[in-house]
């Protein structure tokens, strides 16, 4: 736990930037949308059209596809970070984007309250996780970028503590939130929005 936690207080300056990137590129989303609201509907569409069929699924099946998503993905902005970590930054920088068009969009249509319920219950959990997953992969990007540059690094234990920090606990609060956002935040937004 104490090896976690001096892990975790490594990733401070990274996480950092990566909420950054995050954040400014949901305020463009946002920005786009309100701009160019065709743009943003048409986005919403080709989205729809791509993950539509997981909405015909059984709740245990949605729950196990939105799971392996985030793992995977959350995975990925970790691990291809090695690449100087130009993947997490534009993984985080799309959904961002993606993020705040979709959020506008549903406020323009439902408003704040249902933007709020159908987020809060499970992004509260999901972005950090995700946020914190890629501020690891810009980490090892920035490891690598050291290694590369002739500075000694410990390239090989940074890779094991990051996949035995994310094994230990992103993989099983992503478990977490993906219950959460198939059985708690569609009660939530039922209690709250169509009442």
């Amino acid at each position: 736990m104490h090896k976690d936690l001096e892990y975790l207080y490594s990733l401070r300056k990274y996480i950092i930037v990566i909420t950054g990137v995050f954040v400014i590129s949901m305020l463009l989303g946002i920005i786009v949308s309100v701009k160019n609201p065709a743009y943003s509907m048409n986005s919403l569409e080709m989205f729809k059209q791509s993950f539509g069929w997981i909405a015909n699924l059984n709740p245990l099946a949605i729950m196990m596809v939105i799971f392996l998503n985030n793992a995977l993905k959350s995975l990925m902005a970790f691990v291809l970070g090695i690449g100087l970590g130009f993947i997490p930054v534009l993984f985080v920088a799309g959904n961002g984007m993606i993020l705040g068009m979709v959020a506008d969009i549903v406020f323009r249509e439902k408003g704040a309250v249902f933007v709020l319920t159908a987020l809060l219950p499970h992004g509260i959990l999901e972005i950090p996780l995700i946020l914190l997953s890629s501020g690891m992969g810009l980490r090892l990007g920035h490891i690598m970028y050291l290694s590369l540059k002739g500075e000694h690094t410990d390239f090989k234990n940074e890779l094991k503590q990051g996949i035995g920090f994310f094994t230990r606990w992103i993989v099983p609060l992503l478990f977490l939130a993906a219950v959460i956002e198939t059985f708690v935040t569609p009660l939530v937004v039922s209690l709250f929005v169509l009442t």
